[in-house]
């Protein structure tokens, strides 16, 4: 029998918030296990098992442990503990290993600012709105300073620079606006600065034209309803511009949780000309609700005018869905803008 010898092993990293890999090498024992190896820190463990090497007696095997970067500092250590039945458990310290200073091939892209306008959700279902500029294609993480005309009601906040994992680190200012200030066309700008490049970045974003949804409710096939078990209620929504829009669905006057039904993200439509959207949504219910006369409604929220939300309506004795169009469907929030 042979004791095994135990080497450390790292891994430089180059990319910021990628894992500490560190790992020991055991080699020249026998016989192949069993084999303990333990670590000081909890984290991602590979144990490769025993091999032989070509023409050898004597096994070889690694251990390998991936840490976040935080857990295991450049300057710090993680111990190894190897048990072998041939003697007593042996302990080697592992260094971590911090990044080599980032080259600047590490960040390929240039400065470049971006504003991004207020989600439909806050814009439909609530009063307050938010625009957030983003400050992208930065070599180091040092503070940007961020400017906002109007500025608004409320401070805007400012979120730390984040690595975006393609070598470079990006920020970001949040302004809190009112949705009516959106909603009337006014125009917003975004003015950065950033130790990387001289002078400012500008952006300017305002609510662009918009061009009303087509709804359509289709009632459950005939192939579905034969098999008396679920069945499919399709509402397809087409033609309308900008591609963000919401849907929702009913069951009588009582709104379905957003799990039970099925919602596609927005296509671009083929056809030449204006770009518009198409949207589908499948609620499937039972045979028996549908066949009982039960009603569904299919509601979609869209920032088009003249109002944001139109209902559509079917039911089984019916056959041909209603068409409704709301001013306020449903609201998550006070309705007053502060």
């Amino acid at each position: 029998m042979t004791p095994p010898k135990i080497f450390p092993l790292n891994l430089p990293y180059c990319e910021y918030g990628d894992p500490v890999v560190i790992g020991v090498l055991i080699k020249d024992f026998f016989p192949p296990g069993p084999v303990d190896v333990n670590w000081s820190k909890s984290g991602n463990i590979t144990n490769f098992p025993p091999s032989l090497p070509e023409g050898g007696v004597l096994y070889i095997m690694t251990s390998r442990l991936s840490l976040e970067a935080d857990k295991c500092p450049k300057d710090e250590s993680v111990t190894c503990t190897v048990e072998h039945a041939t003697n007593a458990p042996q302990s080697v310290d592992v260094p971590c290993i911090g990044p080599p200073p980032c080259k600047p091939k590490c960040c390929h892209h240039e400065p470049s600012l971006s504003l991004q306008r207020p989600s439909l959700e806050d814009l439909l279902l609530g009063s307050n709105a938010s625009l957030t500029c983003t400050l992208s294609g930065l070599r180091s993480n040092e503070a940007a300073s961020f400017t906002w005309d109007p500025t608004g009601e409320e401070t805007p906040t400012q979120k730390p620079a984040e690595y975006d994992h393609h070598g470079c680190f990006r920020a970001s200012s949040v302004l809190p606006v009112c949705a009516e200030s959106w909603n009337s066309g006014q125009t917003f700008t975004c003015t950065a600065t950033h130790p990387d490049f001289e002078g400012v970045l500008t952006a300017t974003i305002t609510k662009p034209p918009g061009i009303r949804p087509q709804v359509h409710l289709l009632p459950p096939p005939s192939e579905e309803l034969a098999l008396n078990e679920l069945v499919s209620l399709t509402c397809l929504v087409r033609g309308f511009s900008p591609k963000d829009v919401l849907v929702r669905w009913l069951h009588g006057n009582e709104e379905l949780p957003r799990d039970s039904y099925l919602v596609w993200d927005p296509l671009e439509e083929p056809e030449a000309g204006t770009t518009t959207y198409a949207v589908t949504s499948v609620l499937r219910v039972t045979a028996a609700d549908w066949k009982q006369g039960h009603n569904f409604s299919c509601i979609v929220g869209h920032e088009s005018p003249p109002v944001p939300w139109t209902q559509k309506t079917i039911d089984h004795n019916s056959g041909k869905p209603t068409h409704v169009n709301v001013s306020v469907i449903m609201s998550e929030a006070d309705s007053t803008c502060y």
